[in-house]
């Protein structure tokens, strides 16, 4: 199937357009005399078969398009273009326009095609073909299409995520940062997380069908003129805009954006994690407009100035990824230009996230954000970019949803609080029942209390606290910390005051606390929400089967565990659903101990000498007078002892003879 874009982008210079729709499609293709069987259907009126390819068969699709090729053999990229049954022919002048007309005629005429005359339009300056309108100046989206989008309904499954975002991908070379501005909804794709529209789902529901309203009008490219690629990147996503000056003044060809997923995210961390990013965003950017740069000088504008030096002659980085990035792009023919990052603001807005598109973080962005010591950075007022410009954060608490638009309660558990500790809003009800703790050494820091223990894994507030409370052990211990009661069970009221040290109660959730071992600083402590029955399969998965999990073994599985989750037998549990899960048996399976064939000889076991005998033969040596050319070697185990004797000849015969005459005869026949 020929790419959509590449379609619009042979319209570049044509003046009038004309589009053909094929009556009856797929029924101009016959069936194979031994397919027609396969075809068959009953119905009330008796059997039927296809004598012509039906709809709904897996490879109709390619069979028409190169059915349709095969007609225009000699025509298409050059007179006409064409998507299984649309046609467009294309032309800078009229008289031009009726030869080619009537050479693509005349092929659907040899080839017994009808057109549907309804739908073909002949002779225009602007038709809408393949979901665009095409015009000589540009192209931009079909507002029938764009209609469909915005009467749309909210999505309330994942069937009609699925299908919402595939609409509106459909046309995301229109939409600057459509990858950042979709990233809530996209979200609600990834497996094993609960489907919940929040405030910001609404958002960039809200927002993505306002950039379809008012789309800018996208320049057909000019491979004869210079390209511009302006690239900007952040923590959180990556932004491209390719342009190209026309009438002096520059036109937007595309745009794309990326988010930034798995091991991505974590190089901002690094020493020159700001320069491996930006790095990256460029070779993703050109990787994204190849066709367009590959084998053409362009000009490169980043406002990241450390870039320039990177990709010049000059270039000395001890940075080993940067310089392998150097030269993977130094293929392409290309200027790098520094800008201010206020004078990138259509590339910088791509890259970023701004307060009305952010997500909450997911479960996997929490996991790869943690610090060695398992406590994680405030999240609240932090820079969202990385870029030279000063950007300033304007994100919300990511931990602290505001109600569902539906009416029902914030799903986060805990204080709602600035990066200085302030409240933030009146609390709750059931805040306002907990006693008010003194921080102690043990308190929690700032930095943890930003992240709820139950938002973490995406989890509804109330139906887990209902499940703690409906597991018998975790309300003893609830009504042990809150009340001082104890339960009747005399069993069950020694284990909780055993256990009760280690527990804690933080806005009616229990909690566990956690010392973590000393790595790379001092060691630290934790709280972690103790996981009933009914939720231990999610937080499973969101530590290892997650999309962006990774599937990184036992070993740091459990370590995500440690310091976000406890339940009883939980090391068991993680062990058992690692060793299970078919993607980590694929990457490294269990492999179970196997001796080498190099062994210790069992010593212990022997009871005296020339008992246990080890034989070897040097070979072959220059012969002697007396036609020896071998040596045979005999050494004791248990006191080895070593006897060399010459032999003529190695073969069985001579070392029989020469262990029974000379070993066996004055030693003692060995048992091994």
């Amino acid at each position: 199937m020929p790419l959509i874009d590449d379609i619009l982008d042979m319209l570049g210079k044509a003046k009038l357009f004309s589009t053909m729709d094929i009556a009856s499609g797929y029924w101009n293709v016959p069936m194979a005399a031994d397919s027609i069987e396969k075809t068959a259907f009953t119905c009330k009126n008796g059997l039927f078969e296809w004598l012509v390819m039906p709809f709904g068969l897996c490879n109709a699709v390619p069979a028409f398009e190169r059915l349709m090729e095969n007609v225009l053999v000699d025509l298409k990229w050059r007179t006409c273009l064409v998507y299984l049954d649309d046609c467009v022919v294309f032309s800078e002048d009229f008289p031009t326009h009726l030869i080619r007309l009537k050479q693509v005629l005349e092929c659907f005429r040899a080839a017994g095609f009808k057109l549907k005359m309804k739908k073909c339009k002949w002779g225009r300056d602007q038709v809408a073909f393949l979901g665009h309108i095409v015009t000589p100046s540009g192209i931009l989206p079909n507002p029938e299409k764009v209609k469909a989008v915005m009467n749309v309904k909210r999505p309330h499954d994942l069937h009609t995520v699925r299908a919402f975002l595939g609409l509106t991908s459909y046309f995301r070379r229109y939409i600057p940062g459509y990858a950042a501005i979709s990233a809530p909804i996209e979200r609600l794709k990834a497996k094993g997380v609960l489907f919940n529209w929040d405030d910001d789902c609404e958002a960039a529901f809200v927002q993505l069908k306002r950039k379809l309203v008012e789309p800018p009008i996208l320049v057909y490219p000019d491979i004869s003129k210079r390209f511009k690629l302006y690239v900007d990147s952040s923590k959180l996503a990556v932004g491209a805009c390719l342009m190209q000056t026309v009438d002096g003044r520059e036109r937007e060809v595309a745009y794309a954006s990326k988010l930034l997923v798995g091991s991505e995210k974590n190089w901002i961390n690094k020493q020159d994690g700001t320069s491996e990013i930006e790095c990256w965003g460029i070779v993703w950017a050109t990787q994204k407009f190849r066709c367009y740069l590959d084998r053409r000088g362009f000009d490169l504008d980043t406002d990241h100035k450390a870039l320039t030096c990177v990709f010049s002659e000059t270039n000395r980085t001890s940075n080993a990824k940067l310089t392998r990035w150097a030269l993977e792009l130094s293929q392409l023919r290309f200027k790098v230009y520094h800008k201010a990052g206020t004078s990138m603001g259509h590339v910088d807005g791509i890259s970023r996230l701004y307060s009305d598109t952010v997500c909450a973080l997911s479960m996997s962005d929490l996991l790869n954000e943690a610090d060695a010591d398992g406590r994680r950075s405030p999240l609240v007022g932090e820079d969202g970019g990385t870029g030279s410009g000063n950007h300033t954060g304007d994100l919300p608490n990511p931990v602290s949803p505001p109600p569902l638009p539906d009416g029902h309660g914030s799903s986060a558990v805990g204080e709602r609080v600035n990066p200085d500790g302030s409240e933030v809003g009146p609390p709750s009800n059931h805040d306002r029942s907990q006693p008010t703790e003194s921080p102690g050494p043990n308190a929690i820091p700032t930095e943890q209390l930003l992240v709820y223990p139950v938002d973490v894994f995406g989890l509804q507030q109330d139906r887990f606290v209902a499940e703690q409370r409906r597991t018998p052990w975790i309300l003893a211990m609830l009504a042990y910390l809150e009340s001082g009661a104890l339960a009747l069970d005399p069993q069950l009221r020694t284990r909780t005051l055993l256990m009760a040290p280690n527990y804690i109660v933080r806005n009616g959730v229990l909690m566990r606390r956690v010392h973590l071992k000393a790595r790379a600083g001092p060691a630290s402590s934790l709280e972690v929400p103790v996981i009933p029955l009914q939720f231990i399969s999610t937080v499973r998965h969101l530590c290892n089967t997650d999309v962006l999990a990774a599937h990184v073994g036992v070993t740091k599985t459990m370590d995500k565990v440690r310091k976000h989750a406890f339940w009883h037998g939980w090391k068991r549990d993680v062990a058992e659903y690692v060793r299970e899960c078919a993607t980590c048996r694929s990457g490294k399976g269990h492999r179970p101990w196997r001796n080498g064939l190099a062994q210790r000889m069992p010593i212990h076991e022997l009871s005296g000498p020339f008992l246990l005998l080890v034989v070897d033969a040097v070979r072959p040596l220059v012969a002697t007078p007396r036609g020896n050319k071998f040596i045979l070697v005999f050494a004791d185990y248990f006191t080895r002892w070593v006897e060399a004797f010459a032999i003529p000849r190695l073969d069985p015969t001579t070392f029989v003879e020469t262990m029974v005459n000379e070993v066996i005869s004055r030693h003692r026949a060995p048992t091994q």
